[in-house]
């Protein structure tokens, strides 16, 4: 009996230490590093983006940091993450809609929520933004996006690899997970590997590239693997 305590207390150890590594590594809806772990240097916190408000209401984005920019299309809810981000950043999110209804941005880092605007305005703006970007980078190349279309809503986790570097991240579904300056900006394979933190729906995902369809998952179970380069 004793020697099965023992052995309890050995694997209860060994858990909540894999979960603490896991907790630290995701930095809630943002990205981590999570190539090699223990032996590779952390990386600065990534920026996040949320916009919510009247369900249904178009908007268009431009997003940036410092190497890149992006241009999203999107209805609420809608999730933004960038992989690899190379403060500083910025967004700027247009409601395309000549109405009233509510529009909100939210700028998350980490696990806490950095800014927060919102417009009721026919065609309003609002504004975040992460340091002070002094302009806009130019446009992605290559421009990586996976678009996690389904279920409609949901939480999940993500590995985003290039063949150099691999980031894990959590978020809130629908997103786009624009990933910056794959393979530093070369040619080369990029793979997603996505988990339904609890099962919400079969998966429905986009890879593209520079605008082309490369790769797409629709079903699934909790994990699916997306592939392109």
């Amino acid at each position: 009996m004793q020697t099965m305590l023992s052995l309890l207390r050995i694997v209860s150890c060994v858990v909540v230490a894999a979960v603490a590594a896991a907790l630290c590594g995701c930095n809630g809806f943002g990205a981590g590093q999570a190539t090699t772990p223990g032996s590779t240097p952390n990386i600065a916190q990534q920026t996040s983006y949320r916009v919510v408000g009247d369900l249904g209401t178009p908007f268009r984005a431009l997003i940036s940091d410092s190497r890149s920019s992006w241009q999203v299309f999107g209805t609420i809810p809608t999730s933004i993450v960038i992989v690899n981000d190379s403060p500083p950043d910025r967004i700027v999110v247009t409601k395309m809609s000549n109405d009233s209804r509510l529009l909100s941005l939210e700028l998350i880092l980490g696990f806490s929520i950095g800014t927060l605007d919102s417009t009721v305005s026919k065609f309003g703006t609002v504004v975040a933004g992460f340091r002070k970007l002094p302009a806009f980078a130019p446009a992605a190349s290559p421009d990586v996006r996976f678009v996690v279309k389904g279920p409609t809503t949901g939480l999940f986790t993500a590995l985003i690899e290039d063949e150099t570097m691999g980031n894990a991240l959590m978020s809130r579904i629908p997103a786009v997970v624009l990933f910056d300056s794959p393979n530093s900006g070369g040619a080369g394979r990029v793979d997603g590997i996505f988990h339904q933190v609890s099962f919400a729906g079969l998966f429905d995902i986009d890879l593209t590239i520079d605008g082309r369809l490369v790769d797409s998952v629709t079903g699934g179970g909790l994990s699916v693997t997306l592939k392109g380069g």
